[in-house]
């Protein structure tokens, strides 16, 4: 080698020093803008907390730590489903990868505004690739569990509309079946094979224009991207879960919705609200739905005033109905957002180097 010339791998690694510094700093940046977000919520809350001071100064200490146990279960519970789903297509991620990406994609969905809901799958799919999952597989694990959740929220919401009287209940009941045999025949057209390959060569053709993904994936997306959906599609068709995973699936889903809805039943408990359970449900059912529209990320102030103008019409005393939102929302929000972050962060000095394979993925059943 002549003499002052670079070997290639120096230089290589000279410019990814200061690429792999750029996006620490692009990553903290962001920690720091939503802690900001959550920091500026802060003076409403405090406000809220004077006025609710007299009924907060006798808030039950064990009712108040079951709740914060119930929203923690919750999160859990939808986490585990991530890993179920992953196990079904062969990737053994352990446990407390799997939920410290949970964690992170709540924290980022419920407090960075416009792109928080597809900035969080975003990274939870960017994350499970760094752990050598495949990217069919990394996708389908991020979205059958939100699907899935999505439409057994839906029917339960229905069944307690119902129950509340504000649909007759066997309207309520047939309702729920056609939202039932609806997924059912959603999920048969989205799996098809020719639909959805047709599905993934449009999302090849857009990821393949995303200058922030791998440069090996979108080139070879660039020059196969027919071959590419065909190989996705071929990958997803042997993840459908059996009856038995399905059974497994719906469970652990109705339990993060029971956990969540538990942990408002607590909040109510611990300051005295006297709320009939059809009350707090609809409640429930008010703020999951601010939530979902994404006006403000995690439904902030939607969620709030759903939450309190239903308990109120139900009769409910103002200031323990206040204390109860405030509580709940504390905690489900505010809380699991601050300690999403706090995992956040840790990943971006714990997470392993980029390990996905730009070769076609084998699949199961191949030699």
């Amino acid at each position: 080698m002549a003499d002052g010339a670079t070997p290639r791998h120096g230089l290589r690694a000279a410019a990814a020093w200061p690429v792999r510094h750029v996006k620490t700093l692009l990553h903290w940046a962001l920690v720091l803008a939503a802690l900001g977000y959550i920091g500026g919520q802060l003076p409403g809350l405090v406000r809220a907390v004077r006025e609710a001071e007299e009924v907060l100064a006798q808030v039950r200490q064990g009712w108040l730590l079951l709740a914060v146990l119930l929203a923690v279960a919750a999160l859990v519970l939808y986490g585990e489903l991530h890993r179920r789903v992953l196990m079904m297509g062969g990737a053994a991620v352990p446990t407390r990868t799997v939920q410290a990406i949970t964690f992170a994609e709540n924290a980022i969905s419920n407090t960075v505004p416009v792109v928080g809901g597809a900035g969080a799958l975003a990274y939870s799919i960017s994350r499970l690739r760094r752990r050598g999952v495949d990217a069919a597989l990394a996708s389908w694990s991020v979205f059958l569990p939100g699907a899935l959740a999505s439409v057994l929220l839906l029917g339960l919401g229905v069944l307690a509309l119902g129950a509340a009287g504000w649909l007759p209940l066997w309207l309520a009941v047939a309702a729920a079946a056609a939202v039932a045999v609806g997924a059912a025949g959603a999920w048969a057209v989205v799996t098809h094979p020719a639909v959805l390959r047709r599905f993934l060569v449009v999302l090849v053709h857009i990821g393949r224009r995303l200058p922030w993904l791998c440069r090996g994936c979108r080139s070879a997306w660039a020059s196969d991207p027919d071959g590419t959906a065909a190989r996705l599609a071929a990958r997803i068709g042997l993840l459908h879960p059996a009856p038995g995973q399905w059974t497994g699936l719906v469970v652990l889903s109705l339990l993060s919705w029971a956990a969540d809805f538990l942990a408002l039943v607590a909040c109510s408990t611990a300051v005295g609200l006297p709320a009939h359970w059809t009350a707090l449900a609809l409640g429930f059912l008010a703020v999951q739905v601010s939530i979902a529209l994404q006006i403000l990320p995690g439904g902030a102030g939607l969620a709030e005033t759903g939450l309190l103008g239903v308990l109120l019409a139900a009769g409910a005393p103002a200031a323990p109905a206040a204390a109860t939102v405030l509580l709940y929302r504390m905690i489900t929000w505010l809380g699991l957002s601050v300690v999403g972050w706090i995992v956040y962060a840790a990943q971006i000095h714990l997470a392993p180097p980029h390990r996905h394979r730009h070769a076609p993925e084998p699949l199961a059943g191949t030699p």
